[in-house]
Parts: structure tokens; C-alpha cells; sequence
């Protein structure tokens, strides 16, 4: 029996055995290097305690480098980061406890002096005594997302802009006419996605109007022809409220239409005018943030402005461009904020009523 033990443990092919789990590990990590590769992320751990931080491949390659050039370091790292997004370690952990760590979007300059946008998702680990140790962190590479997000919130500058020129509202259908930009038309009939999905049955749409519209829509597209239509709508409050609405169908050069832009405004009420310009202070967008319940991190992303640069907007605004601050004000006033000069030369901030 001895012996037969003996000849076992001589064995190659039992001796493979005890390199499994090395085996296990290489394949693990082949799989990770894999999904990095197919999701263009990476992954990072910051130790808090000493600052040390372990990159993987992916976040190498994220980043511009080769992992056999470098070394790993919190200061090489920070000193890709674009100045106006880098965190200090103290801003870093400060966040962290707070949870506004979870979901950061930030630039980063590559060595080759390529400009990216990063998105990182951040989990805390503890040690035995609740104290938070180390930061573990998925970095993807978000640049297409931010470039789309950048047009979309350009867009909605310019008709934010026109709006307050012509008092209408613009927005956008498809080739049938249905609403592709729903949210003013919720916020002013009061509808939800469900009964949006409903298109057919315009239930916000007084009945002696339906079929008068619906023929209008349907010679519109028949004949690609600009739509003029007055039509009256039930608001959230059940009252309705009469519109004036022009659409014009956008096509290629072979005549197909793509889709449709259009203009509506009250036809018996006067616009509302619009928020006067008023100067900002570190409060009003304070305050703005807190009605919206939004994040500094969120505000930075919808006015395209650095957090660092919102951080020190709500600590002191004096001390912040006034380009910056008008891009905040111009993102704020586009979901509903109104900023409103009282008789005491206070200012007001409130949401807008539908």
C-alpha cells in the first residue's frame, strides 16, 4: 500500500493536480482580461490607509500605458485626470463616506494628449472597526455616451433659447407623428408612460378635436406638407387649454421622411414670460439642487460644468466664471427651476407649475 502511494505521488499526472487552483487562477483572470477588453473598462483598488492603488490590465490600457513601463501610483493616476475634475485623497474619502463616490464621470488626458471621458462605479470595504479601508472601483470608457449627451444638451440649450424668443415650445415626432420628446406634454397632460403607449386614442385631446387632427396628420404625411393645427388639450387639472401647433416633416434627399419638428403655443392665453436674468448666488443653486434632488455630480453632468467647479459654485460663487454659472442656471431653468426677483431684491427659487 506504501508503495502504491509512493507510486501516486511520483506521478506527473498526479502532481498536475496540486496546480489547479494557479490554473484556476490564470483562467480566471484570461476572462477578466477578456471582458475588459469587450467592455473598454478596467478595474482599480485604493488602499485609503497607505494610498497604494492596483491596477488591472484594462485600466492600463485605459489609460494609454503599457503595464510593463510603469508602475501603478495614486500621482501618476491623478495626474491624468483633467485639473478641473481631480479629487484630492481628502475630497476622495470625504465622498466616499458620503456616498457621492458611487458613480463619478470625469475627463482624463492620455499620455498621448488624447482627451477621453471615464466613468467610474465605486464600492467601499470596511475594516473590523467600521472604518472605511479601501475603494474598489470598475473604470469604463464613456466618451461616445458624454459626446451624445453633450449634443443632446446643446440641443436643448438652443430650443430652451428659442422658447424664451418665441414663447412656443419645439419638440420632435416620428415619421407617423407620434411624440418622440414626451416629457412636457407628461408634465402638462399629467399622463404617464402607460397611457402615452396608448397613442392612438388621444385621450388628452378634446373629442370634437380628434378627428380634426387626425386628418390633419394624415394629409401632413400623405402629401409632406407643413401641418397647421389648432387643437384644444386637457391639462393635469382637467381644464383644457387651447394650442397652436405648426409641423414640418424632415427628409433625406430622396423625399422619405425621417421625422418631424414642430412648434406649439398657447392660442388664447399670453406666454408666460420668461425668468428674468438675475445674478446667482451660491444659495439659489443650493436651494435649486435641493428642489430637483439631485446630486453635485448629477448638476455637473447635466450643465456639462466640472464638479470641481460646482463645489466651488455652491461655496462661493463670486468666485466662478460667469459661463459656468449661466450654464448651470440655463441646465437648472430647463427642467422647471425658476429663479424670481422678488419686491426686496431677494430672489425666489421654485419649480415651475405646469
Amino acid at each position: 500500500m506504501q508503495k502504491n502511494r509512493a507510486k501516486r505521488a511520483s506521478d506527473p499526472s498526479n502532481l498536475m493536480s496540486c496546480n489547479l487552483p494557479l490554473r484556476n487562477a490564470k483562467t480566471a483572470e484570461k476572462k477578466l482580461q477578456l471582458l475588459e477588453a469587450l467592455l473598454g473598462a478596467g478595474i482599480w483598488t485604493y488602499d485609503l490607509q497607505t494610498r497604494d492603488v492596483v491596477w488591472s490590465a484594462g485600466l492600463f490600457r485605459l489609460l494609454g500605458f503599457d503595464p510593463n513601463s510603469v508602475v501603478a501610483s495614486l500621482d501618476l493616476y491623478d495626474s491624468l485626470v483633467h485639473p478641473d475634475d481631480r479629487l484630492s485623497h481628502e475630497e476622495v474619502v470625504e465622498m466616499a463616506k458620503a456616498g457621492e463616490l458611487a458613480v463619478r464621470r470625469f475627463r482624463l488626458i492620455r499620455p498621448d494628449g488624447h482627451l477621453t471621458w471615464l466613468e467610474s462605479r465605486t464600492e467601499r470595504q470596511y475594516d473590523r472597526q467600521g472604518r472605511l479601508a479601501m475603494l474598489h472601483s470598475v473604470i469604463q470608457d464613456v466618451a461616445v455616451d458624454e459626446k451624445a449627451r453633450a449634443e443632446q444638451s446643446r440641443l436643448a440649450s438652443i430650443n430652451a433659447s428659442m422658447r424664451k424668443i418665441t414663447g412656443a415650445d419645439f419638440w420632435r415626432a416620428d415619421t407617423e407623428g407620434k411624440l418622440l420628446d414626451v416629457s412636457n406634454w407628461m408634465r402638462f397632460t399629467g399622463q404617464n408612460p402607460d397611457q402615452l403607449r396608448d397613442y392612438g386614442a388621444l385621450s388628452a385631446v378634446h373629442p370634437d378635436d380628434r378627428d380634426r387632427f387626425i386628418k390633419a396628420w394624415q394629409n401632413g404625411i400623405a402629401l409632406k406638407q407643413r401641418i397647421d393645427l389648432s387643437v384644444r388639450v386637457r391639462r393635469h387639472d382637467g381644464a383644457y387649454q387651447r394650442f397652436k401647433n405648426i409641423a414640418v416633416p424632415i427628409m433625406d434627399a430622396e423625399g422619405v421622411i425621417l421625422e418631424w419638428h414642430g412648434m406649439s403655443w398657447v392660442a388664447d392665453d399670453a406666454p408666460s414670460t420668461p425668468t428674468a436674468a438675475v445674478a446667482l448666488q451660491s444659495a439659489h443653486i443650493r436651494a435649486a439642487r435641493g428642489l430637483l434632488d439631485i446630486s453635485a455630480q448629477q448638476l455637473a453632468e447635466m450643465s456639462q460644468v466640472s464638479f470641481s467647479t460646482i463645489r466651488r459654485m455652491e461655496t462661493d460663487a463670486s468666485a466662478v466664471r460667469q459661463e459656468s454659472i449661466e450654464q448651470v442656471r440655463t441646465a437648472l431653468e430647463l427642467r422647471d427651476v425658476q429663479f424670481m426677483p422678488g419686491p426686496n431684491g431677494q430672489i425666489s427659487v421654485a419649480l415651475a407649475s405646469v
